[in-house]
């Protein structure tokens, strides 16, 4: 079942989100955030933007959400989007169940005509999620980022709603 994310996920929120900021390059995020910081960013987002969260068995295994790209003004139009599946079930069609509507309701929102994915590389599953919804790569940015000791690039993704 796909639902809305509430401030009170922050817990399983993380449980999702632990494995890639402890165990990958896919988010440049170093430290865990703790439940709090996690519900805090719940309750900015939601303000302007869907966070939605896949359940199974009363458990959030996965969610995605739409997020500001830039804060100036100019930019307000362009929605930087993410997904995340807990590691045990990323070969369930989660990411895309939850992108599919997602991204139905970003087509409703008037206000947001562009997305945006920054996908740390290499990601090809990340990268082939966003390309079957119709991104397409538009940057390759060498080594802007760094974590576990090693230089990691971005790409960015682009679509217009």
């Amino acid at each position: 079942m796909i639902r809305l994310v509430t401030p009170e996920d922050a817990s399983a929120l993380l449980d999702i989100y632990g494995h890639y900021v402890l165990n990958t390059t896919w988010t440049t995020e170093e430290v865990l955030p703790t439940v709090e910081e996690m519900a805090e960013r719940v309750r900015r987002v939601t303000q302007k933007f869907p966070w939605l969260g896949f359940e199974e068995e009363g458990k959030l295994v996965g969610y995605c959400y739409a997020d500001i790209f830039r804060t100036r003004v100019a930019w307000h139009r362009t929605a930087e989007v993410s997904v995340y599946v807990h590691p045990q079930h990323v070969c369930g069609q989660i990411g895309t169940r939850m992108y599919s509507k997602l991204f139905k309701m970003l087509e409703e929102n008037e206000e947001i005509h562009t997305l945006i994915a920054s996908i740390t590389l290499p990601n090809e599953r990340s990268v082939r999620l966003h390309e079957s919804f119709g991104f397409i790569k538009k940057a390759h940015l060498n080594e802007v980022g760094y974590k576990f000791g090693c230089w990691m690039d971005v790409g960015l993704w682009h679509r217009l709603v």
